[in-house]
């Protein structure tokens, strides 16, 4: 639903950013609930379901070398978890013309 807001909001070629705590490989979104955590895929794939298309991604939030099984606020890594970093575009469209109209 909130993608689906945001690609309504946006002009088109808007960019659409996401940022959240990585889970596990698979995992879905299992521990969304539980560890405040999300697959980066399902992210990825409700998102261009709304009509984004990925448009890149940063590498600056990441730490892969944290474990995955704790909660993000956990005090052990709380500041530090590993994190995505999506952007989206937005298609650019142009409207069809009206009838009568010259190119």
């Amino acid at each position: 639903m909130l993608n689906d807001a945001a690609f309504r909001a946006l002009k088109p070629g808007g960019v659409y950013v996401v940022i959240d705590h990585v889970a596990e490989a698979g995992s879905g979104m299992r521990d969304t609930d539980t560890l405040h955590r999300i697959d980066p895929e399902i992210v990825r794939k409700q998102v261009e379901a709304s009509g984004f298309v990925f448009d890149g991604e940063s590498e600056v939030p990441r730490n892969p070398a944290h474990s995955h099984k704790l909660a993000v606020f956990d005090d052990a890594i709380r500041g530090h978890t590993d994190r995505f970093a999506f952007r989206f575009r937005k298609p650019k469209w142009r409207p069809l013309p009206r009838p009568g109209a010259r190119p």
